[in-house]
């Protein structure tokens, strides 16, 4: 799916924002351009217009955000209604951006806004007398918690209960700061803690996650059959309810139902049967997160779609292996060498998921800098960075449709 204008590269992203239950309460959409690489903003306007044109025209508000809330930010120009805003107002939340100032104009334009429905957050505030203005009117506030610093935060929080608004910590890098934040009252959660493994000294995994994990060494076996595939899968009432849920789903739409796991393995094959097992079994492990699991869904297909765009489709069953069990140490809370220590993974597969290393692990190396808009770290490697995009829009569809059906 293309997302380029005719004479620019857009690169539209988006960032989870989560509750106090860790559950995704909406997305920041992200927005970079550029015709050779992946460039930093230089017109704000040019930028949310771009963003937008693309949101509601090639991709789609509901590819990439669902049901959830859509974090957008709006320079001056668009909060005074020079520039047309979609008519989303119950989804859609306006960010003030952090150098528009509170002058008479901009103030009458955003209480305007908020009487029409649209929901006002006031982005990376930064506790100057100056900004006060804006928080008689946001909904809800801001904060980079990296730029701000832990010291006094506690005081600051206690400053701005004398308004009506809600808290919202950016920059969370850790399970840690997030539960600091919690305790402060901050209401919402922004950064990459969920895809980051929460490793737990001396942790074990359980009893229910070592038998798929044993199930999973012996499904990717080099030499597994039909007959003892069928057999595994077949051992795990859990897994073979929601295989077969899944066959059935609107995402393959035969035109018969598949009765059994054999059957399954006959219209699907050996490899792509192999997959999707793979994939279910990690989402019945128990109490695993399910924006982990989601972000593992993600990077999965993600690397298999790179993969099919630079010819190497062969092949692409394995990315798929690779970005699917990237996110093992961060869903179980176990390092990841004791992970590959339980599957009995190629080595190349091993070196890809410890070191980033090889033509797998440079897919995968790529996959989540795109993921965590680390764009020092971006290498297009064989595509071009409209390929990666493509690719992107892709797994963030497919991931988001998979998860709800499979975890």
């Amino acid at each position: 799916m293309a997302v380029a204008t005719m004479s620019d590269l857009t690169y539209i992203g988006r960032q989870s924002i989560y509750d106090a239950n860790d559950d995704v309460f909406g997305y920041e959409l992200l927005y970079r351009n550029s015709e050779q690489n992946w460039a930093d903003i230089t017109d704000d306007n040019h930028a949310t217009a771009e963003l937008l044109s693309n949101v509601f025209t090639s991709i789609g508000l509901d590819t990439l955000v669902g049901n959830k809330r859509a974090f957008v930010n709006m320079p001056r120009e668009f909060l005074l209604g020079n520039y047309p805003l979609p008519e989303i107002k119950q989804q859609l939340v306006i960010e003030i951006l952090e150098h528009v100032q509170p002058d008479a104009d901009v103030l009458a334009a955003l209480k305007k806004l908020k009487q029409q429905g649209y929901t006002l957050a006031l982005d990376d505030y930064v506790f100057e007398q100056h900004l006060e203005p804006f928080l008689e009117i946001a909904d809800i506030i801001k904060i980079d918690i990296m730029a701000s610093g832990m010291n006094g935060m506690a005081e600051r929080v206690v400053e701005l209960q004398a308004y009506n608004v809600e808290l919202l910590a950016e920059k969370v890098e850790t399970a840690e700061e997030a539960q600091v934040c919690r305790d402060l009252g901050f209401k919402y959660f922004q950064g990459y803690y969920f895809s980051r493994p929460k490793i737990v000294s001396g942790k074990k995994i359980t009893g229910n996650q070592l038998a798929t994990m044993q199930l999973m060494s012996e499904l990717n076996r080099a030499d597994v059959t039909t007959e003892e595939l069928a057999a595994l899968i077949q051992q795990d009432i859990a897994i073979s309810y929601k295989l077969l849920r899944y066959v059935n789903s609107a995402m393959y739409s035969f035109n018969r139902e598949i009765e059994s796991i054999r059957d399954a393995i006959v219209v699907l094959g050996m490899k792509a049967l192999v997959k999707l097992v793979n994939m279910v079994a990690i989402g019945s492990m128990g109490e695993i997160n399910d924006e982990a699991y989601r972000t593992a869904m993600f990077r999965a297909r993600m690397c298999e779609a790179m993969a099919q765009e630079a010819g190497h489709k062969t092949d692409a069953p394995t990315y798929f292996l690779v970005g699917l069990f990237s996110n093992l140490d961060a869903l179980l809370g176990v390092p990841m060498p004791d992970v590959l220590d339980m599957l009995p993974l190629a080595d190349e597969i091993k070196q890809a998921l410890l070191d980033h290393t090889g033509g797998y692990g440079e897919t995968l190396a790529t996959v989540i800098a795109y993921e965590q808009d680390d764009f020092d770290n971006l290498d297009s490697g064989e595509l071009d960075p409209q390929q990666i995009v493509d690719c992107y829009i892709k797994a963030i569809a497919w991931a988001d449709g998979v998860s709800d059906l499979v975890a």
